[in-house]
């Protein structure tokens, strides 16, 4: 599970570093490896296990971080471009 969360947040914050948002192919594998997010949730909760129960939110949560940030991203670009077509330069 440590290992399966350090792979994650690499991966993430890798792709952010280097593109500044995630792309679509790059957003499949996101998903996958929050469904193991889910997974070790879910286990935690029926084993009684800390450990799995803080893994599993640590997943969930950068993945709805990661949802913010597409989202705010996509609104900031929406807001441009209407300020451009009320105000163009």
């Amino acid at each position: 599970m440590k290992a399966s969360t350090l792979i994650y947040g690499a991966l993430v914050f890798y792709i952010l570093g280097k593109y500044g948002k995630i792309p679509r192919h790059a957003m499949n594998l996101v998903w996958s490896f929050s469904l193991g997010g889910c997974l070790f949730l879910s286990i935690g909760l029926f084993l009684n296990n800390y450990q799995l129960i803080r893994g599993g939110l640590f997943i969930t949560g950068i993945l709805v971080l990661l949802l913010i940030h597409t989202i705010l991203t996509k609104h900031q670009k929406f807001k441009e471009r209407l300020n451009d077509k009320i105000n163009p330069k």
